[in-house]
């Protein structure tokens, strides 16, 4: 296979989307984090709403950049690459509920949104079609 079409593929793609996703999930809590502070997780009374908003919007958003960045990287072929990311990061917040008690309200958000921005960063990226 040409080292071009690999470096391209929808599967390098996705690889590139995840590891965008989960850096912007890190900068984005970080900057959650000092904007509203930290608490311990293992006392919900601590952490505040906006806190854990703050959380949520850090996994929407590198849900839909990292799909964005995994269609444009597979040269906007399908849109796969970026479900895929959107699939992993909500696999990884799915394992924060286990981990940390988390409110429904922000487990159902994330079940829904973070899907549906992964979708819609794909989607927004795909490649018109020819013919």
């Amino acid at each position: 296979m040409d080292t071009k079409k690999l470096l391209t593929s929808p599967a390098a793609g996705g690889i590139i989307g995840v590891f965008v996703g989960g850096l912007t999930v890190f900068l984005l809590e970080s900057a959650g984090h000092a904007l509203f502070g930290t608490a311990d997780p293992n006392d919900l009374g601590s952490v505040t709403p906006s806190m854990f908003a703050s959380v949520l919007v850090a996994w929407i958003v590198a849900s839909w950049f990292g799909a964005t960045v995994a269609t444009v990287w597979s040269k906007g072929q399908t849109i796969v690459p970026g479900l895929a990311v959107g699939i992993v990061l909500l696999a990884g917040s799915v394992s924060n509920f286990f981990i940390i008690p988390h409110p429904v309200w922000m487990i159902i958000a994330a079940v829904v949104l973070m899907p549906a921005a992964a979708y819609m960063g794909a989607r927004w990226r795909l490649a018109p079609a020819v013919g």
